[in-house]
């Protein structure tokens, strides 16, 4: 890690900031960050960490306090402001334009104003470089942003902040969608970064990644810094506890459990993406985990079983007490009773703009509605406020719209969507993407009351503590092909990562023979 100077003029200085809404968000908030430094910001969902970030790039008015920018007094009303300031923000809800290409999302914060003729030539060679920092190499820089997956989404929004020459680049959650790997490169660029007198502010729920890459560590409470310290100094659950006053502990070392009857039976399936037939049987009461690295075909599988994507052979059954049904459209799937977590909230979970309570039920309002299929105002409102007690949303009513709410408690909307709905099986892609620590957990008791009950999930996630924390067996597919199967108390980390890798150690092999005997 960087060692910030001493005695210098910090690169930012924040002073007494207070910021309300219906009620205060940030109160008296006092940070300096020093030049060339790496500061880590972390706290629950809705703990001010956004309205934060959004007030220093100037997408949000403070009510009272001060900025300093290398001790210069910092205005800002817009974006743009920030900009030319030399502050640069990869945000979490990413800003990229979907019709785009990757390089002109790149490019965007470096065109000049009034533009009428673009060098593309230069533009592609900038993104040629720019995604060989960031290791996004796969894909041609003409390719349009929609064409691309979520992580590979993630890396055009680090690599569009990178291309600014930034005094202080703003960090918000940027290995949420990433693997290990991916998360060490970007690791070594913010560290290169900092070197070269970059200051960089790191927001990030993964608290493991904050402690390995950053100087200092503060964590907001309720809109309030509560503790600064040097990372050296700290541990994941000492900021566990700052966060939120408690120790939460994992159930990683719970012993296996007895499951119910088979209830979905995967047998051969392939499609366009999964070339090489999957075979799987899942139990009532039962959390099966899906491990693999980026690209390995986890969300494709997902997708697959609850028919998103079309077959080439196989089929996907659910077993009730009195039929075996196959799965053909996602329409009859819900009919079935199984439940599809996207992996993006943004743009295939929520319905932004519309309310918590259309969120929540649109998947069976059937369940809301008269026998005329008139929707029932006053039932709506009955079931959708037991679902947010149940549920601990942090929300003003079931009238406010979902996109106001924080991650967390759009996740847990998500996951009470399909509980209306009353779905037995769920198939869960990254359930606890770019949540706090807090509403993580919260998330996994709601999980296990679900599984207690008598519910199947298959839950896809790149965390491998997450998926031994609440799995009974995990499977892991390596380069699209189911290569191993573990059972809760025979498993370890390397085993799951050996077999992760496995299928692309044994192409790499193969190709180098292949060249050897040329």
């Amino acid at each position: 890690m960087t060692k910030p100077a001493e005695q210098e003029t910090a690169r930012i200085e924040i002073k007494s900031l207070s910021k309300s809404f219906a009620t205060p968000v940030l109160k008296d908030v006092n940070l300096s960050i020093s030049k060339g430094s790496i500061h880590g910001l972390v706290g629950e969902n809705g703990a001010g960490k956004s309205t934060l970030i959004n007030i220093i790039n100037g997408l949000l008015p403070m009510d009272s306090g001060e900025l300093f920018l290398d001790g210069h007094r910092y205005r800002v009303s817009k974006m743009r402001d920030a900009m030319r300031a030399g502050l640069s923000l990869a945000a979490q809800e990413l800003s990229l334009i979907e019709n785009l290409s990757i390089a002109e999302n790149i490019s965007l914060k470096s065109f000049p104003k009034g533009i009428v003729l673009l060098d593309y030539a230069s533009i592609k060679q900038r993104s040629e470089e720019l995604q060989k920092l960031v290791g996004l190499t796969e894909v041609e820089p003409h390719t349009l942003v929609n064409k691309l997956s979520l992580a590979q989404k993630q890396l055009v929004e680090l690599a569009k902040a990178l291309s600014a020459n930034a005094r202080l680049l703003i960090l918000d959650e940027p290995t949420a969608a990433l693997t290990g790997p991916q998360a060490d490169q970007l690791h070594r660029i913010i560290r290169e970064r900092a070197h070269q007198g970059t200051s960089v502010i790191y927001v990030s729920h993964r608290l493991d990644d904050v402690l390995a890459v950053c100087d200092t560590v503060s964590v907001l409470r309720n809109g309030v810094i509560v503790h600064t310290g040097p990372s050296n100094t700290l541990t994941s659950q000492m900021l566990i506890k700052h966060m939120s006053g408690n120790s939460l502990l994992t159930h990683e070392h719970d012993k296996e459990r007895a499951v119910g009857k088979p209830c979905l039976i995967v047998k051969k399936l392939t499609t366009a993406d999964l070339p090489n037939p999957i075979d799987l049987t899942c139990h009532q009461g039962e959390i099966l985990g899906i491990a693999g690295l980026a690209g390995a075909g986890r969300s494709e599988l997902l997708e697959a079983i609850f028919a998103l994507t079309d077959k080439t052979s196989g089929e996907v059954s659910v077993i009730t007490p009195n039929a075996c049904n196959t799965i053909e459209t996602p329409q009859q799937a819900v009919k079935l009773g199984v439940g599809f977590l996207a992996e993006d909230r943004k743009t295939q979970g929520i319905f932004a703009g519309h309310t918590i309570a259309m969120n929540t039920t649109i998947a069976k309002l059937n369940r809301v509605s008269n026998r005329w299929g008139k929707l029932s105002d006053l039932v709506e409102k009955l079931q959708v406020d037991g679902l947010i007690k149940s549920l601990n949303v942090k929300c003003d009513s079931a009238d406010q719209t979902i996109d106001k709410l924080s991650g967390g408690n759009q996740q847990k909307l998500l996951i009470g969507r399909w509980i209306h709905a009353e779905a037995k099986i769920l198939l869960l892609d990254e359930p606890t993407r770019g949540v706090d620590v807090s509403a993580k957990f919260s998330i996994h008791e709601q999980l296990r009351e679900l599984r207690d009950s008598g519910a199947t999930m298959l839950v896809v996630s790149s965390e491998l503590e997450e998926l031994t924390a609440l799995c009974d067996r995990i499977i892991v597919l390596s380069n699209r092909k189911h290569v191993a199967s573990f059972k809760r108390g025979n498993w370890s980390h390397d085993d799951i990562l050996a077999a992760a890798f496995s299928e692309y150690t044994n192409e790499k092999i193969a190709n180098e023979k292949i060249t050897n005997e040329k």
